[in-house]
């Protein structure tokens, strides 16, 4: 268990908002990036590709380090990278080089957002461990809303400069250096690859495994292209389709600070059913919204949605993750959604060269409505977040300790 187990939580909040800076930070800065470097816009697309690639490939063999070796050594040594391959980028001017830093950085971000979810988990359980997550989740949210406003002052000023607050989780490594507890499991060897299996195997995890990767399929497919659709297919202004992307973000941060009370009266595996069926609803809306009021009654739908999944699949994967495999399964986790996040673009482009952005849309609502059976094994993974004995408080109240039932590490 963490030597300070309020301070684990409290890291996992910051390094899961501070690695957002990452993409949506540095975003206003690309164009005079790209400009200056004199790259075309192909490859500004690469320059982010190049930074969730490594959070797809790495998960996994860092979430393997992290059981192994320790959440604080692979935590600190993630940090460190982050930081210094991003402060790094601003002192260079040759496109190929920041590109091979951003891949570097990629790594750090695909170890410490897996990380800051599995640290919550070693430290909480039931409602309290979903308080935290959902705490996470705001902060994640608010992250979305403040650290593009945060790069943009900075690209006034220069690229370079965003580029240089990337360094600023510096300070995170020696968190953890402090904080974190120096736990290694000795009882892995050439059996860790089939207990991982096994417990990602278990009744029910595919499927929240599934709602997932669905998840990032349908947000990022919104994301994308729904300025797109809306814009030009529907005659809305830039900045009303601002307002409906912001309104569903706002949405699912709301959600995400009412979700445990929710759960006190109606079981995980119901709502996140529900919250998949209203995923897929509010594509199949957009997919056919003639106007602007009915485009942001769509978006409260999809917040409502997206806010329940995020908070359950988070908490239900932590939960049903044994001690010694625990970084492993919610590194198979975070792949999953980041592949999500990379399928999305890719499947929306390929349609649209055949359908219409619409019928893009409707057919990504269509293939999430299709997973519903896949989500109905999830009902065994409902005890989890049941209290069935004294549990500590989020941040700023008790913390976790020796409780029975408790999954932490040694």
């Amino acid at each position: 268990m963490a030597t300070h187990p309020r301070a684990s939580v409290w890291l996992a909040i910051v390094a899961a908002v501070g690695t957002l800076y990452g993409a949506q930070g540095i975003a206003p800065a690309l164009p005079a990036m790209g400009h200056e470097l004199g790259v075309s816009d192909a490859q500004l697309g690469l320059f982010t590709a190049a930074y969730m690639l490594p959070a797809v490939l790495f998960a996994v063999p860092l979430g393997y380090a992290a059981d192994r070796w320790g959440r604080r050594r692979v935590f600190v040594a993630m940090a460190l990278l982050y930081s210094l391959a991003g402060a790094a980028q601003a002192g260079l001017d040759d496109y190929w080089a920041l590109l091979a830093l951003r891949f570097a950085q990629g790594i750090g971000f695909g170890g410490l957002m897996p990380l800051s979810m599995t640290l919550i988990g070693d430290v909480l359980r039931g409602p309290a461990q979903l308080r935290a997550q959902s705490h996470r989740q705001v902060g994640m949210a608010l992250g979305e809303f403040a650290l593009p406003l945060v790069g943009a002052a900075l690209a006034a000023v220069s690229w370079h400069a965003a580029l240089a607050a990337q360094g600023a989780l510096l300070p995170l490594a020696l968190g953890g250096l402090l904080w974190l507890a120096g736990t290694r499991s000795d009882r892995m060897g050439q059996g860790y690859a089939r207990e991982l299996r096994g417990a990602v195997g278990q009744p029910g995890l595919v499927g929240v495994l599934t709602a997932g990767f669905m998840r990032m399929v349908c947000k990022f497919a919104l994301v994308a292209y729904l300025p797109l659709l809306l814009v030009n297919g529907r005659g809305l202004s830039v900045g009303q389709t601002a307002l409906v992307l912001s309104l569903a973000s706002g949405v699912a941060a709301a959600v995400n600070l009412v979700i445990v009370r929710l759960l006190a009266r109606v079981p995980a595996s119901r709502l996140l059913r529900v919250a998949v069926v209203f995923v897929g609803a509010a594509l199949l809306g957009f997919a056919v919204v003639p106007n602007w009021p009915l485009a942001l009654a769509v978006a409260v739908l999809f917040g409502l949605a997206d806010g329940t999944l995020m908070v359950v699949q988070n908490a239900l994967v932590t939960e049903a993750a044994p001690a010694n495999v625990r970084a492993g399964v919610v590194a198979v986790s975070g792949m999953t959604r980041n592949a999500g996040k990379l399928v999305a673009p890719l499947a929306m482009g390929a349609m649209i060269l055949a359908v219409p952005v619409s019928a893009a849309f409707a057919l990504v609502g269509v293939a999430t409505l299709a997973t519903l059976p896949a989500l109905r094994p999830v009902r065994r993974l409902d005890p989890l977040l049941v209290q069935s004995y004294p549990i500590s408080e989020p941040p700023g109240g008790r913390v976790a300790s020796g409780v029975p039932g408790d999954r932490s590490l040694p």
